[in-house]
């Protein structure tokens, strides 16, 4: 019987905060239980700064760059899904839903992200109960009334008086793993078939004003030397410090909170996860299933203290937790070699005992050969920006190198907040967070990174390119053309 596959993206998760990465707050007490049962990943980058491509790249295997998807939400153009088409990027779900997997995922994401999946619906659009208007009222009060819930036990009283009511909050990992827990029970269950389950948990990423109080507390002293209105007035761009402070730092008073919130959130999915995990046990499924435990980005929050959110390719924001634990694994173990996302789908795949058909192009490789052996699947990691015009990273022999060929190209909408320099050169083992630049001071370091990352750049455009020729010349040769029949 092949295993079922849980695939949890924590949105804006970022390792550095994580205690089992090195943190020396304990953050998620369960997580770092449950990776000693299968894989921690040290070492693990996203390809990119944004939720759309680093998602389509989860699922596909494929560079940002190859499968055409670089940019995130209204910013994505036509072009980009044109190019998704053209290259006949195959998703995850696809592969397994050929070898008779029931699909689903638990998303909002929308368009392309639907692709494969027998079941795509957020965690509110499978609980309702209520008519949507009425829903979103009940909501916001609910969701308000939550935050100021004074202990664990008063949470979930109220928690338990809203899904109820038919109240279910998306940004809630709680509500969002419960409905996931009575989805795989009273539908998954009774097919009888291996599932695959994608979850996209968003309680890590800004706005934070909802997390409740409680667990606030636990991590936050009350100090406040600045606040964000304050902190706000050193935001050059007036269009940033707008989005700052009406959007992600809402009903937040002090920069002092901004971390304590965020750790508060990680807790609120931990917790959530070992009520999951539980229920996996108890119904004696946590033996028969895979659960992969990544974030799509992280965050830098505050940098020289003022928050930039999670634009841009620095550490905080590429670099991510990657756990794996199932039947398949090994227990306890931590691998240190350089891996990426690219590498879950093949990974998955191979657990799975999904073969890929030889003419499909994949830039990432199954990591049981790594766990096995660790040996890294490739000796670099890569990724593009979504935020910028032309910025590209690479991460090789301990040094991270980042670049962009102008000024111009390196500039986001914001008037660079995302860079520190059109060119960037950081040596890993001992700068961590992109602190010190050391591309004058270490010239032929920064050379020889710069050829190949350039090198690196024009193979993956080329593969893009044959990709959508070969796929032309296919549907030449069936005697069609895109968008209709010859």
């Amino acid at each position: 019987m092949r295993p079922n596959i849980v695939l949890l993206v924590v949105d804006a998760l970022r390792a550095c905060n994580l205690s089992l990465y090195g943190y020396d707050v304990e953050t998620a007490p369960f997580l770092s239980r449950l990776s000693r049962l299968g894989v921690v990943f040290t070492n693990a980058y996203a390809t990119t700064d944004q939720t759309d491509p680093s998602f389509t790249t989860i699922v596909s295997g494929r560079y940002p760059i190859v499968h055409g998807i670089v940019h995130h939400g209204p910013e994505v153009t036509r072009s980009e899904v044109r190019t998704l088409g053209a290259t006949r990027t195959t998703f995850l779900q696809e592969f397994l839903k050929q070898e008779g997997y029931v699909t689903v995922a638990i998303d909002w994401l929308g368009r392309w992200h639907r692709r494969g999946f027998d079941l795509y619906a957020s965690a509110s659009e499978l609980h309702g109960k209520l008519p949507s208007a009425l829903s979103r009222r009940l909501t916001s009060v609910a969701v308000k009334t939550l935050a100021l819930a004074p202990s664990w036990r008063a949470y979930r009283a109220l928690h338990g008086l809203a899904m109820g009511l038919g109240v279910c909050y998306d940004k809630s990992a709680t509500f969002v793993l419960e409905v996931a827990a009575r989805l795989i029970d009273e539908r998954l269950r009774r097919l009888k078939r291996p599932f695959f389950m994608l979850v996209h948990l968003w309680d890590t990423h800004t706005p934070l004003d909802d997390i409740p109080a409680y667990l606030v507390r636990e991590f936050y002293d009350g100090r406040c030397t600045q606040t964000v209105v304050e902190m706000a007035g050193r935001i050059r761009n007036a269009a940033w410090r707008e989005v700052v402070l009406r959007y992600h730092l809402k009903g937040v008073r002090c920069i002092d909170e901004v971390e304590p919130r965020y750790n508060a959130a990680i807790r609120q999915v931990d917790m959530a996860l070992s009520e999951f995990v539980a229920f996996l046990d108890d119904r004696g499924l946590l033996d028969k299933t895979c659960i992969v435990i990544t974030s799509d980005h992280g965050d830098n929050l505050l940098r020289g203290g003022v928050f930039i959110g999670h634009g841009g390719l620095f550490q905080r924001v590429v670099k991510v937790p990657l756990v794996m634990v199932g039947p398949e694994l090994p227990e306890g173990m931590v691998v240190e070699a350089l891996v990426q996302h690219v590498d879950i789908m093949p990974t998955l795949l191979q657990i799975a005992r999904v073969e890929v058909p030889r003419h499909y192009y994949l830039d990432g490789k199954s990591l049981l050969e790594t766990i096995e052996t660790g040996a890294p699947p490739r000796g670099y990691a890569f990724a593009v920006s979504s935020t910028a015009r032309r910025r590209y990273m690479i991460v090789k022999n301990g040094y991270k190198y980042v670049y962009s060929p102008s000024l111009l190209d390196a500039m986001d909408k914001y008037g660079g907040i995302w860079f520190n320099d059109v060119e960037e050169l950081y040596d890993l083992r001992v700068d961590d967070d992109d602190m010190h630049n050391l591309v004058k001071s270490d010239p032929d370091v920064a050379s020889e990174l710069r050829r190949e990352l350039c090198s690196l750049i024009k193979c993956l455009t080329k593969r893009r390119v044959r990709l959508m020729v070969s796929s032309s010349a296919r549907l030449a040769r069936a005697g069609l053309k895109r968008g209709g029949i010859n």
